[in-house]
């Protein structure tokens, strides 16, 4: 997975001390997959660290190895973006299903 300089510094900004932003997917939304992005004071033994302070469990990884993860700067909604190649989603953008190749 890929890492945007600008997503990269929002996550330096908004971590502090030993914190660490934990990506992860899970089952869910109207599509099928939700990324979800998590605060945690710690990481697990077989995670993945995408920086030094970013780290992703395994089962994740596969579903995120083309992604990119981008900051959003607007001023009425900044957020953070996963671009997930062969993917689809309903429309919601909060969602994931993989596309058949």
């Amino acid at each position: 997975m890929t890492i945007t300089p600008a997503a990269a510094k929002k996550i330096e900004e908004t971590l502090i001390d030993s914190e660490y932003l934990r990506i992860e997917v899970n089952g869910g939304g109207c599509s099928g997959f939700m990324v979800g992005l998590t605060k945690t004071n710690g990481h697990e033994e077989n995670d993945i660290f995408l920086s030094e302070n970013v780290v992703m469990d395994t089962t994740s990884a596969e579903y995120l190895t083309h992604a990119t993860l981008e900051w959003i700067d607007d001023p009425f909604a900044s957020t953070f973006k996963f671009d997930i190649p062969n993917t689809k989603s309903c429309g919601c953008g909060n969602s994931f299903t993989l596309e058949e190749t």
